[in-house]
C-alpha cells in the first residue's frame, strides 16, 4: 500500500512539474535590444516586482548569450533548461551557482552591479560562455 502511494504521488508531482513548466514554456522570449540598447524583458505575470530577464540552456548553448541590462539596477534572471542534458548556471563574479535538470526552471536576483561585464557559464560545458552586460542609463 505503501509502495502505491509513493508511485501516485511521485506520478502527481510529475504531472504537476511538466505542466508548469508547458505553461512557462508558452511565454515568448527574444534576444532582441530596446530603443535604449538593453536586453528585452521577460513578460510572465508570475515576476512583476523586479526587471526579469530569461537565459535558456540547452545542451551547451546559452540563449541570448549575452544579456544587456541598466546599472545600480536589482534584476532577477529566470533560468531554463530546455536540452535534454542537466545543466549548471555559474557566475563567479556574480557569485551565482544553479544546477538544473532537464526542463527544469529556477531564478536567482541579481544585486545592483557597476558599469561592466559580468561572465556566467554552464559549468557542464565549460566552453560555453555568456556575459552580462551592465551599461549606464541616458
Amino acid at each position: 500500500m505503501k509502495f502505491f502511494r509513493n508511485l501516485f504521488l511521485s506520478s502527481f508531482i510529475a504531472v504537476i512539474a511538466a505542466n508548469s513548466f508547458a505553461s512557462a514554456s508558452d511565454i515568448s522570449i527574444s534576444s532582441q535590444k530596446d530603443a535604449d540598447g538593453f536586453s528585452v524583458e521577460l513578460n510572465d505575470p508570475r515576476y512583476t516586482k523586479l526587471k526579469t530577464y530569461l537565459v535558456e540552456m540547452k545542451d551547451g548553448d546559452l540563449i541570448p548569450a549575452e544579456l544587456v541590462v541598466p546599472e545600480k539596477t536589482r534584476f532577477r534572471i529566470v533560468i531554463r533548461n530546455i536540452g535534454n542534458k542537466p545543466a549548471e548556471f555559474e557566475s563567479n563574479q556574480l557569485r551565482q551557482e544553479k544546477v538544473l535538470f532537464m526542463k527544469a526552471e529556477t531564478s536567482v536576483v541579481i544585486i545592483p552591479l557597476d558599469i561592466g561585464t559580468y561572465d556566467y557559464f554552464d559549468d557542464f560545458a565549460p566552453t560555453t560562455l555568456g556575459k552580462i552586460i551592465v551599461k549606464g542609463k541616458e
